[in-house]
């Protein structure tokens, strides 16, 4: 049951990860500074996700593997919050 749950996890936030992705580009001036932020945003998730992939993959019945993706997807779901209140600002 909790698989089905974090399958759902996976399905809400992996949108979210590839908004996050593309949306950058519209906000960030140069190529350097998209580079450092997707740079940055992929690898705080690698390491969010091999972290809780590590306690829960053995701690509990979860597939590791799951564990994983919704936990590098789940840290772009800020990011992409706050790129999709930036494209969607009044008077601009």
């Amino acid at each position: 049951m909790y698989t089905f749950w974090l399958l759902l996890v996976c399905l809400v936030t992996l949108p979210a990860m590839a908004y996050a992705h593309l949306r950058l580009p519209f906000h960030t001036p140069n190529t350097r500074q998209l580079r450092i932020a997707r740079i940055v945003l992929l690898a705080t998730g690698v390491a969010f996700g091999w972290v809780m992939a590590r306690i829960y993959g053995v701690a509990t019945e979860l597939n590791p593997v799951l564990v994983f993706v919704s936990g590098v997807a789940l840290v772009h779901v800020p990011a992409a919050c706050v790129l999709f209140l930036k494209r969607y600002r009044p008077g601009e």
